[in-house]
């Protein structure tokens, strides 16, 4: 009958972060030339050790879960494995209990309805933002093309008035001229006259 094991292992990478995946993947490669299937590796990441060991204070743990036919004892297999590598520093494997086992998965649940979560308030703010730096831009074009508008809309009342004005002056200029053309005959009449009553 299959079971579901958990294996946990603490890597020394204060000479070469590398062997992390060195080590795990000769962990993984064992369990499936083995016969066992893997379910999950997580890495947790480097930790401060609980207490020192071989002179270190930190490490890497790795967690790799699989499933396995409980006759083929893999756990004693890569346990073996572990003893004869000097950059695990510790290691321990054994048998997930169902209660764990829904434990840890709604653990999994819990975890990536938080992560949704997060993505989705960042993806929020981030269309927040963007909207906010539109938003400036937009009022400025409205502004210039308003401005520009204005300008048009003013020119063309300045040349009427100029055009007005300069008609009033003609008209003036007119009026005067007539004035003077009518005033000019009536000098000639009162010349005629003056003339006749001398003759008389």
């Amino acid at each position: 009958m299959d079971k579901l094991y958990c294996t946990i292992f603490i890597v020394d990478i204060s000479q070469n972060p590398e062997e992390v995946d060195t080590v795990t993947s000769r962990i993984t490669q064992l369990i499936e030339d083995h016969g066992g299937v893997i379910q999950r590796v997580n890495p947790w990441g480097k930790r401060r050790l609980a207490y020192e060991i071989k002179k270190r204070t930190h490490g890497y743990y790795v967690e790799i879960e699989f499933t396995a036919n409980s006759r083929l004892n893999i756990p004693r297999i890569i346990e073996e494995e572990y003893r004869l590598n000097d950059r695990v520093l510790r290691y321990l494997t054994y048998v997930v209990s169902k209660e764990e086992l829904a434990q840890r998965r709604l653990n999994e649940k819990r975890e990536k309805k938080a992560q949704e979560e997060a993505a989705r308030r960042a993806e929020e703010a981030r269309a927040q933002l963007a909207e906010r730096s539109e938003a400036p831009a937009e009022a400025s074009e409205t502004a210039a093309s308003t401005e520009a508008e204005g300008e048009k809309t003013t020119a063309p009342a300045e040349g009427q008035a100029v055009a007005e004005g300069g008609a009033e002056e003609s008209a003036v200029t007119v009026d005067n001229n007539g004035t003077a053309e009518e005033e000019a005959p009536a000098v000639e009449q009162e010349s005629s006259e003056d003339e006749t009553t001398e003759g008389k």
